[in-house]
């Protein structure tokens, strides 16, 4: 009774090794999606994992682009599939899953959102805060290829809006100050447009008030910041802002982030902390900053 006791702790634990070793690993092997490029840890919470018949494996950033995996290699047949479990962000089988469609939570490479949950309270405490609907995997999936043709179209439209967007990039290509690639820090770039003389690209809020301190004579005409979720330029004085949090500042100890909308900020300080605040706010913490940062 004793080694029968043993061998069954030991067949768990081996289990529960093999399942930590899949989560650990899969982003390693796979760091960005095949179809899409994304990066997978960005998007641990909706990732998605092929374990073929052949031995073979793949990583995608999401269901939109899993679905596309199957149907670009419809003759492979694989033994397993996994999907990121959205609260704790660890891969469980996803024909298991519990999933919900829709809700007001944006989606991953798609207008209607699609996550997995490995438990239905999990799951239906989601749709209390955001809405959306309990589905099965055949639903999910289902749901992924009737909104395939118009999540493309949504896709491009992003891409071709964002491309726009980062436009202050090509011509502003390093930060004035550190020397930074603006492009590489889209999330916190700034551009100063002045009433005379040239615009001036910074990295992050801690060099624009360096470029501001230095410009007395001259007046800003509008001072913009790329909104940290989308990535585009937006007014900075008009957005909100969040600082402090655990997630490390640009030039900065502190982290000044600035969102379009309030509801992205507030999403922002529930994962990472922080404290809603005004542009006047985080440009005054970034003066009292500069000294320790100096240091």
């Amino acid at each position: 009774m004793r080694k029968l006791l043993f061998c069954f702790i030991f067949a768990a634990s081996c289990l529960i090794a093999a399942s930590l070793c899949l989560a650990a690993g899969d982003t390693r092997d796979h760091p960005s999606c095949p179809l899409c490029g994304m990066d997978r840890q960005t998007y641990a919470h909706s990732r998605m994992l092929f374990q073929y018949d052949d031995g073979s494996s793949l990583g995608t950033c999401s269901i939109h682009c899993a679905a596309m995996e199957l149907a670009l290699n419809r003759h492979k047949t694989f033994r397993a599939l996994y999907a990121a479990d959205y609260t704790a962000k660890k891969l469980i089988d996803a024909k298991k899953a519990v999933w919900v469609i829709g809700g007001s939570k944006a989606g991953v490479m798609t207008g209607r959102a699609k996550w997995a949950f490995e438990k239905l309270s999990d799951a239906e405490g989601f749709t209390r805060q955001y809405g959306g609907q309990i589905a099965s995997f055949d639903d999910v999936m289902n749901a992924t290829f009737r909104d395939m043709y118009d999540d493309i179209k949504l896709i491009q439209q992003k891409r071709a809006r964002h491309a726009a967007s980062l436009q202050d990039t090509k011509d502003h290509p390093e930060c004035k100050y550190c020397g930074m690639k603006r492009a590489q820090f889209a999330f916190s770039r700034m551009l100063i447009k002045y009433d005379k003389g040239p615009a001036t690209g910074t990295c992050s809020i801690h060099c624009s008030s360096i470029d501001l301190a230095l410009s007395t004579d001259r007046m800003p005409e509008v001072i913009l910041v790329g909104d940290h979720t989308t990535k585009r330029l937006i007014d900075a004085e008009r957005a909100v802002w969040v600082i402090g949090g655990k997630k490390m500042g640009v030039m900065s100890i502190k982290g000044k982030w600035a969102f379009e909308n309030k509801e992205d900020a507030l999403a922002f300080t529930r994962e990472n902390g922080g404290q809603i605040s005004s542009f006047d706010e985080a440009m005054k913490v970034t003066f009292e900053d500069m000294y320790e940062i100096l240091k």
